[in-house]
């Protein structure tokens, strides 16, 4: 996975980071009224300003295959493969996890069988995502290299309004729109995003604007989350969603000021960074796939060692088992991408 673009690599590193953040901050939030609300807080805050990760997965796919020209079968043959693999893999692993170690559901035929649509377990969704816009990259391909800046921008737009602020204004109002734009729908726009912004030349202005912008919405996100669930009395994670306007808007400011900094930056743009980020940036994939197992094993504390949000104040417990997560789930995949055949299921 490694693409020897350093500001790529840092993106890719942040977002597998804040992907096991965020889970190891979730159990906090659905305990609303039943903690203390300063923990809760916490909790909200921290998964808040992290809720860009699975959006930059989306752009940084864009941005790297959507300028590629290569026959359609070239294309599955080589992307597919790097996904269909380790989904059937993981999804068998993690069936028997379920049922063996948290002693949920059976291995029958009939979960096998559910996987053509049903995850084996609640991360393993993304990868469903990602097949789903693979199958399309080839029209996609087609329409983003003869298109201009300026049709794509509009593309976005449209996007944009069709799975975010259409959807926003029923949520607050009730009233379903007539318009329909579902032809634009999912996470593909993320993909045009991640091709565009990363063909900008981002200056110092630019910059500042994205980090004021970016601690905005993170802001935007906790408080409306409060809000909302304060209202109805039990946790609302509406604006915790990728495709809100709040994550949208974080997602792009993220993606701008992280590439502005890779790319100014004389601290990782050197030999000794570029150690440890290139090694980091190839587990990612895996560190995705198998953190939720790490982050299990934690949590309920199998080794001795129990680390999750309530372990101590949320200040600490949060960085401390998601940094835990991170680092053991690292050790696991840069073991397996060692062996031959396995590193196939964690590429």
């Amino acid at each position: 996975m490694n693409s020897n673009i350093v500001w790529i690599d840092i993106l890719r590193i942040i977002g597998t980071f804040s992907v096991v953040w965020i889970h190891s901050a979730a159990p906090l939030l659905y305990k609303f009224n039943k903690i203390s609300i300063m923990n809760w807080w916490v909790g909200n805050i921290y998964d808040s300003m992290a809720r860009m990760c699975v959006p930059l997965f989306f752009m940084i796919s864009g941005f790297l295959l959507l300028n590629k020209s290569e026959a359609p079968s070239v294309f599955f043959q080589k992307r597919l493969y790097k996904v269909v693999l380790p989904l059937i893999a993981w999804s068998i692993l993690y069936i028997l996890w379920k049922h063996y170690i948290e002693g949920k559901g059976s291995p029958s035929f009939y979960i096998f069988f559910s996987l053509v649509i049903t995850p084996a377990y609640f991360h393993l969704w993304f990868l469903y995502a990602i097949i789903g816009i693979y199958l399309f990259m080839p029209i996609l391909r087609i329409i983003t290299q003869h298109s201009s800046n300026e049709t794509l921008y509009y593309f976005v737009f449209l996007w944009f309004v069709a799975v975010s602020v259409i959807p926003f204004f029923e949520m607050l109002t009730g009233i379903k729109s007539v318009i329909d734009l579902q032809m634009i729908s999912g996470y593909i726009g993320y993909f045009v995003l991640g091709l565009l912004l990363g063909e900008v030349k981002v200056n110092a202005k630019f910059f500042i604007l994205s980090v004021v912008v970016f601690i905005v919405s993170v802001f935007a996100t906790a408080f409306s989350t409060y809000y909302f669930t304060v209202e109805r009395g039990v946790f609302v994670g509406y604006f915790y969603g990728h495709l809100t306007p709040n994550v949208i808007v974080m997602s792009i400011s993220f993606f701008v000021f992280i590439k502005y900094l890779s790319e100014n930056s004389s601290i990782i743009n050197n030999a000794k960074a570029k150690k440890i980020i290139e090694p980091l940036s190839a587990a990612s994939f895996g560190i995705y796939l198998v953190h939720a197992m790490v982050l299990y094993i934690l949590s309920r504390g199998y080794f001795g060692l129990r680390l999750n949000a309530f372990t101590a104040d949320a200040y600490y417990s949060i960085p401390a088992t998601a940094i835990s997560t991170y680092i053991v789930s690292f050790i696991i995949v840069y073991f397996l991408q060692s062996i031959p055949f396995i590193k196939k299921i964690a590429p």
